[in-house]
């Protein structure tokens, strides 16, 4: 059996690798990363403990349910900091004991912003 540890990162593809870290790091800050050793033609984030990797790709993937959930202090203040910035965002919702709302990136990945119930 494996003794997994974490989640280490999860593979975005993008169209546009500028248009893409714009989003990435000037909507969400998320901090970009070094790399090294591999082509140019992608980037790195770091999300918490977890990284977001981006991939250049002709077309982007077709809708689908796939998603990144992104865990935050508070669910107001990341839906506020969102709007500002002109992101569409669904209503937000109590799932379990999280409250959650979705947006996409601009190739039409959907992301999720959770917050534990009472924590914000």
């Amino acid at each position: 059996m494996l003794n997994i540890h974490y989640l280490h990162h999860a593979a975005i593809c993008v169209t546009d690798l500028e248009r893409a870290k714009a989003f990435y790091s000037g909507v969400l800050g998320l901090t970009e990363l070094p790399i090294r050793g591999i082509d140019s033609n992608r980037a790195w984030y770091q999300a918490g403990p977890c990284q977001v990797n981006l991939i250049v790709k002709d077309k982007a993937d077709p809708s689908s349910p796939r998603h990144l959930a992104l865990c935050v202090d508070s669910v107001r203040k990341a839906r506020k900091a969102l709007e500002e910035q002109g992101v569409k965002l669904t209503k937000t919702t109590q799932v379990s004991n999280i409250n959650r709302f979705f947006f996409e990136d601009p190739d039409g990945n959907r992301l999720e912003i959770v917050c534990p119930i009472g924590q914000g």
